[in-house]
């Protein structure tokens, strides 16, 4: 079953709002998602199943009284009269190994099933993860709209007291006041986006008590170098022999493999046993027992039905490993292409662009200040700056999706819970989820 630490949130947090971590966030989901509980149930049935396979056929219990006929109680009969008594017992033997062949396909049913939870949590962490980002990306945005707002402030203010002594043209104020009223309006839509956000996020977080105003840590996740930095070919090799999808339909081609052996063993017969004990007064011997072997004779029906559906369940396995296959493949190459590509992008904006917007906006303000550039090069210069920045927080966010995309496709849980899988596990895994004060 699904073990994870418990979150708690501080009362005061519902005022003053929290911030979680990436790795917070996944906990958490693991904690209180229902998607996962719903899909532990599918573990649940296999593992009922695999009970009923090893289950061992009950022995079956008669009894029989005898020698009932009317003339037995006749008047003219000599003697009394006295019915016979028969318990028998009777024991179905499974011949050929066909328990033991059931169990070992219920088990990996159960295998496979336990793949399959372990697809659910891969693909569900990639929406916790996105989602998270696109939360960040929502934080930052209102963070760039904010500080541009606040430029225009000061802006205004200044050139208020200008105006004033007529040191700055009415038309010049007009601009910059329009200007902080559409970065008003930017603000407004940048907070709908926040909002919207974080409903996203808390609805995957099955919305934990006091979270209204939950926050993203302001941390892009790191690339892992062990993943990014080796062939693709390679890449996609460990992706095929750790996805827990490709796991699962090779095991359940084992599984249809056993299925089809059984069916084969089928053809020949189980035999019943049974012993019985006759007590009859009425007889030479009084007390007598004996025992009998009964089996069905596959004289007109051979199997031949069930032997051919579990032929055609073992291609169509077979078929879905294949197509799992290329699916994983072609996964893997468009995720490493897009993490290549967004990570060129952001790397541009890094090594050069961000501080270059940065000294141009500073300078163009201070050069306003002094009279040397007119109010539209001050505009300008504030316009770049809010879209560069919003395009390099954007490409930040992009590259963090397409790195959650990348692990998604490649099968790896990096610095988050790891999950075991096992026909013999009844804790299939425990999600090592943190001790978290919110609000603090």
């Amino acid at each position: 079953m699904l073990h994870a630490a418990p979150f708690p949130i501080q009362a005061e947090s519902a005022k003053e709002g929290f911030s979680i971590t990436e790795q917070q966030a996944i906990a958490l989901f693991y904690q209180r998602n229902l998607s996962l509980i719903a899909a532990r149930l599918n573990i649940n049935i296999a593992e009922a199943e695999q009970i009923i396979a090893a289950a061992i056929p009950n022995p079956v219990f008669s009894f029989a009284v005898s020698e009932l006929a009317p003339k037995a109680f006749a008047r003219e009969s000599r003697g009394l009269a006295v019915p016979a008594f028969i318990p028998m017992i009777e024991q179905l033997i499974v011949t050929a190994g066909k328990r033991r062949l059931r169990i070992e396909s219920s088990e990996l049913a159960t295998e496979a099933v336990n793949f399959d939870v372990q697809d659910v949590l891969r693909t569900l962490t990639n929406e916790v993860r996105r989602s998270f980002y696109t939360l960040l990306l929502a934080q930052k945005t209102i963070a760039v709209v904010k500080d541009n707002l606040e430029h225009y402030r000061e802006i205004l203010r200044v050139n208020d007291i200008r105006l004033r002594v007529g040191d700055v043209a009415a038309m010049d104020f007009i601009r910059i006041e329009v200007e902080n009223l559409k970065v008003q309006g930017d603000l407004d839509q940048a907070q709908a986006a926040l909002n919207q956000a974080r409903a996203d996020l808390l609805l995957l977080l099955a919305w934990p008590e006091n979270s209204i105003e939950i926050s993203a840590v302001e941390a892009w996740p790191k690339a892992a170098p062990e993943i990014t930095m080796i062939p693709r070919d390679e890449l996609i090799q460990r992706a095929l022999d750790r996805r827990p999808d490709i796991r699962a339909a090779r095991t359940r081609i084992a599984q249809a493999r056993k299925v089809l052996t059984l069916a084969q063993r089928e053809v020949i017969p189980d035999v019943t046993i049974g012993a019985w004990y006759d007590q009859d007064q009425g007889n030479q011997f009084a007390r007598t027992g004996g025992f009998s072997v009964r089996m069905p004779i596959p004289l007109f029906y051979q199997q031949k039905g069930e032997i051919s559906r579990a032929r055609v369940g073992v291609s169509s396995s077979e078929l879905a490993l294949t197509q799992a296959e290329q699916g994983v493949r072609a996964e893997v190459m468009k995720a490493f292409s897009s993490w290549q590509s967004t990570d060129a992008i952001a790397k541009r904006f890094e090594t050069s662009v961000v501080q270059r917007i940065e000294t141009l906006r500073k300078s163009q303000e201070l050069a306003y200040q002094k009279g040397a550039v007119g109010v539209l090069n001050l505009i300008d210069a504030e316009r770049s700056y809010k879209a560069i920045m919003l395009d390099y927080y954007t490409a930040l966010a992009n590259r963090s999706k397409a790195w959650a995309d990348l692990l998604m496709a490649y099968g790896e849980e990096i610095g988050n819970p790891r999950y075991q899988s096992g026909s013999n596990q009844d804790d299939w895994g425990s999600a090592r989820s943190q001790q978290v004060n919110f609000g603090k």
